[in-house]
Order: C-alpha cells, then structure tokens, then sequence
C-alpha cells in the first residue's frame, strides 16, 4: 500500500475531502452518503445531549438504561419503516446475530443457505445456531435453488444475503429469492446496512426497492452510513422487537453512547424530511458511473454509489493508487470479502461531491488506466 495511506490518520471527518499529513485530498472512500455526521443538527443535536446527560446510561436497558432518546429513537425508526416497532443496538454489526438468535430460539429455520460473499456479520451470526449451513454462489438464484432442491431433507431454509454487497454494489435479487422462499417455505435475513437510506423511492431500503412486503422476511441495518449516526436498527414487528429487546444480545450489554443515540435520531429526521440529499446521491451515483464506463470499466447501472473494478495484478493497482495520490485523489484499494484474491480499487460517491470533483477523478484515471 502506498505510504501516505498506511500512515493515513483522518485529520477531519469530511465526506468528500480528507487532510492527510496537512494536506487536502478528494476523497471517494467511507459510508457518509449524505456527510450528515458533519451536518451541524446533528452534531449539535449531539453535544446537547452530551452536556445534558453525559456519555452513557451506565447501566442495561433492562435495568436502568432504557433512556427515553432510545425509546425515540426507536419509534422514529419504526414510523421511517412502516413497521409495528424497531429495536435499536450498540452496533449495525450486531442486527444479524439479534434476528438470527430469535428465529433460531423461535424455529423458524431447520437450515442455512447463505450467499458466498454475504457480510461478516451474518457469518458469524449464523453460527449461533447448530443447523446446517450451505453457501451458494453470489448472486445466483438458479444455484440457490438447486441447493435448496438438493438438500430437499430440510423443510424450514433461512436465506441468508446482504442487500446490497459493499465491494461493487450489487444488489441482491431479492425478487428472486423471495419468490424461491415461498416456494420453499422459507424465510429471508438481510444485511441491509448499505441499502437502508439509499434504495428505494423513500429510502427505505433494498425491500422498498423491490416493493416487497412479508413476515417472512427479517432485515437490519445502522445508523453509521447513511444517517450519520450510529448503531443498529431492526425495523419489525412489536412482539419481535419485545423478544429481541430481553434477549442477551441487548440487555447484556450497555446501551450505545447517548450522544450517538441522539445524533442517529437526528440524522434520521433530517433525512426523512429532505429527500433532495437521495436525489442527488443517485445523481451523482449514475453520473459517476455513465463516465467511468467511457473508461472500458463494467459497472451496474443502479443508483448504488459504489464503483469496482479489478485489474491484472495486485501491482497495477498499486499504481493507480499511486498516480491519483499524486494528483490529490484517494480511492480504496480492498480485499473485502467478495474483492477476490488480488483485491479491487473501489469508489464510492457521496451526495456532496460536485459534479466537478467527479469529472477530475475521471480525467486523471483516464489518463493513467
């Protein structure tokens, strides 16, 4: 890795711009769609909280812990999601093992068929439970069912996925796997960490961009990427939510800093009421991706704000990496889950870039990929 970046300390907490040894850089990288954990409600929203309460509860939520900004923050959510309740958590990472603790406690599974390249947290969170798990190829509907034919012994399959895939932004069919869920008589978790607050008409999330409604589907995400917040959320219904609230996941553990509980709600609320911020994400989403196709590179054409690609070798990344650095541009170079051996170089958008910060990233690739 280029030295500037394994030395890389952030400096600042812009989306779109980042100081690395005093020096300003373009920056294409994080999960600050909207930079709302810049926006100044929510940072006040924050330090008033702070001030007012201090830093923690200091205690689990079925003690003395169950602050009443938590209790908002989760009726909030619940009316964003047009759900019955909402359940909120120390950590987006933790909403796999919450839900996935439940249904297994509450048989509502007998198996595990679970995309190849789906996140970590639901990797591990499936280990919590003693049934049989089966990968199936990434993306591929066609290999999930001849999974779920071939291990036609099991009755009760969970369905495992995230919603959209955090290296190239792909999103799951989840149209597909609902229809094979049905047929199977199965149900479907989601990771929907990058999709709540991007997809859909009102952000809602992957299941909004399908228009798909069911009680057999269960889906989380956080308050860390698009909302400028943080913490995870499960949006569901109210005897659900009640189990998970008493489950060991959430009463073993201090609730999230109340500063962030407050900078979540506030997030939220500013995203509810300004859906201008999602139509210029996608604007810059399908621009961004229109112009770097002229460059010979393969991208989806959905209002995901990721751009991947691989190259030969790891070498030849090394070197894009090094030439934009040099022209005052950082994208990601990652072997996340799903990037392959080698690795890929990765872009993300945000809705704050301007139009010509997108055009110098494209000119300068162009003239060195």
């Amino acid at each position: 890795m280029n030295a500037i970046l394994e030395k890389f300390i952030l400096k600042n907490s812009r989306a779109s711009t980042a100081i690395i040894d005093g020096e300003e850089y373009l920056y294409f990288g994080g999960t600050s769609y909207y930079e709302l954990h810049r926006n100044e409600q929510v940072v006040n929203s924050a330090i008033d909280v702070l001030k007012k309460f201090g830093t923690t509860t200091a205690s689990s939520r079925n003690s003395f812990g169950n602050h009443e900004l938590i209790v908002e923050l989760e009726k909030e959510a619940a009316e964003f999601f047009e759900t019955e309740d909402s359940v909120y958590l120390s950590s987006g990472f933790l909403t796999a093992s919450a839900l996935i603790q439940f249904l297994y406690e509450k048989n509502y599974f007998d198996s595990i068929f679970i995309d190849e390249f789906t996140h970590y947290a639901s990797k591990l969170a499936i280990k919590i439970s003693d049934k049989k798990i089966i990968p199936f190829r990434h993306l591929n509907a066609f290999d999930l069912e001849e999974k779920l034919i071939s291990y036609s012994q099991f009755q009760k399959p969970l369905i495992v996925t995230d919603g959209i895939f955090p290296i190239f932004g792909n999103i799951a069919p989840l149209d597909l796997y609902f229809k094979i869920a049905e047929r199977y008589n199965g149900c479907i978790f989601i990771d929907d960490a990058h999709g709540i607050g991007v997809l859909g008409e009102k952000g809602k999330g992957t299941l909004e961009h399908f228009n798909i409604k069911s009680d057999k589907i269960f889906f989380g995400g956080t308050f860390s990427k698009a909302f400028g917040g943080y913490g995870g959320i499960i949006p569901t219904y109210k005897l659900i939510a009640e189990e998970i609230k008493n489950s060991s996941i959430v009463n073993g553990a201090t609730p999230t800093p109340l500063p962030a509980v407050s900078a979540s709600l506030a997030g939220l609320k500013i995203f509810k009421s300004d859906q201008k911020l999602k139509s210029k994400l996608w604007e810059n989403a399908i621009y961004l991706k229109s112009e770097i196709s002229k460059l010979g590179i393969n991208v989806n054409q959905s209002p995901v704000p990721i751009v991947a690609w691989d190259m030969n070798n790891s070498k030849d990344m090394d070197s894009v990496i090094d030439e934009l650095i040099k022209k005052k541009i950082i994208i990601q170079k990652t072997n996340y889950i799903g990037s392959g051996e080698n690795g890929v170089l990765r872009i993300v958008v945000f809705s704050t870039h301007t139009k010509e910060q997108i055009d110098y990233l494209i000119s300068t690739l162009k003239k060195i990929i």
